[in-house]
């Protein structure tokens, strides 16, 4: 499906999914080649122990294949929410809905009075679009960005989780916390070579009480504690 990012696309804003979770883990950007996920680093699963779900927010591959296996291989460690997404710059193609699982560009999803917003790109459709510029912080205005969010989401969030960067986020604008988990394979960042295959992070989103917090988890440095470990 090819879609503009200013394309009122009716499938635009997912249902809402009430879940029962604690710790959700959030991947964003694996840009695997294998279609069965194959090629997702064994440390993506290994740090995502233990969650209780997992939301995948967008570029699991290429407009060539989209790596839907990618979400196969996460429901073995707990099972998963996705959005469709957007590849492309000028002309984007729009990615296919794959029930629950994948559905919406935009969605809500519940956990207790937590209600998470998941995107993969803050910068397109739908609702108004909020700049990610190089460093990978969005640009957000405490002034306008409620009004902002609860457009792109059908209404008021405590938590966005959005991805299209490679860079590891965590900001509160508006009294909303705003979380990138970066990505596992192709990461950008201090130290980091921009389309350089490299091992990258995920996030832990940690939600108890109405409280919130996130943890990035560092993938090579998981990697060497368990080398060590062998």
């Amino acid at each position: 499906m090819t879609a503009s990012a200013s394309d009122g696309d009716r499938d635009a804003l997912g249902a809402v999914v009430m879940v029962d979770a604690r710790r959700i883990g959030l991947v964003a950007d694996s840009h695997c080649d294998e279609e069965d996920g194959s090629d997702l680093p064994p440390e993506v699963l290994e740090a995502l122990r233990g969650v209780d779900l997992i939301v995948d927010l967008g570029h699991t591959g290429s407009p060539q294949r989209l790596c839907r296996g990618v979400l196969d291989r996460l429901e073995k460690a707990a099972p998963v929410l996705s959005v469709r997404d957007f590849y492309g710059g000028d002309d984007p193609v729009l990615s296919p809905g794959d029930g629950r699982r994948v559905d919406g560009i935009a969605r809500v999803i519940e956990v207790g009075t937590t209600r998470i917003g998941a995107i993969h790109n803050l910068e397109r459709a739908p609702g108004p679009a909020i700049a990610s510029p190089p460093g990978g912080l969005p640009q957000l205005d405490p002034a306008v960005v409620r009004s902002a969010v609860s457009k792109i989401f059908g209404g008021a969030v405590h938590v966005v989780a959005y991805g299209g960067t490679h860079r590891p986020a965590t900001l509160l604008a508006g009294g909303i916390l705003f979380v990138n988990p970066g990505s596992p394979t192709y990461p950008k960042g201090p130290g980091r070579v921009a389309g350089q295959w490299a091992l990258g992070t995920v996030g832990i989103l940690t939600v108890e009480d109405g409280a919130t917090s996130f943890e990035v988890v560092d993938l090579q440095v998981l990697n060497r504690s368990t080398t060590a470990a062998h």
